[in-house]
């Protein structure tokens, strides 16, 4: 795995532990990326910085995922990811809403968005 990847602690899940994380939590924020995406390590800069506090603020309510679609293009093609890297917000097990941003600032709103959907914030 990708150093900027593993450190960004996002959890890294497969097709064979996905849907028992997924139905695990409220809500979940699932992160599809690549070794290879620039893109994707552009975005893993902007998650590490925010995700200490927007887990501070969420404590264990919302998961963080991610899926390397090389090793788990089953799951990419399941969920229609189409480009790299997408990140899709979860309410239990249903998808609610993908994130098209690339800013900290727009990252955390967007978080919160998912939180708001899936009942945990106002």
């Amino acid at each position: 795995m990708d150093q900027a990847e593993k450190s960004i602690g996002m959890k890294d899940v497969t097709s064979k532990t996905f849907d028992k994380e997924i139905s695990g939590a409220r809500a979940s924020v699932v992160k599809f990326w690549a070794p290879w995406c620039m893109p994707c390590k552009r975005l893993a800069g902007v998650i590490s910085k925010v995700l200490p506090d927007i887990r501070n603020t969420y404590q264990d309510q919302i998961s963080f995922l991610q899926v390397n679609v090389d090793e788990e293009a089953e799951l990419a093609q399941r969920f229609g990811v189409m480009t790299l890297p997408t990140v899709i917000g979860f309410s239990g097990t249903n998808p609610i809403e993908r994130f098209s941003g690339r800013t900290e600032e727009e990252f955390v709103k967007w978080v919160h968005r998912v939180a708001q959907r899936a009942g945990i914030a106002e």
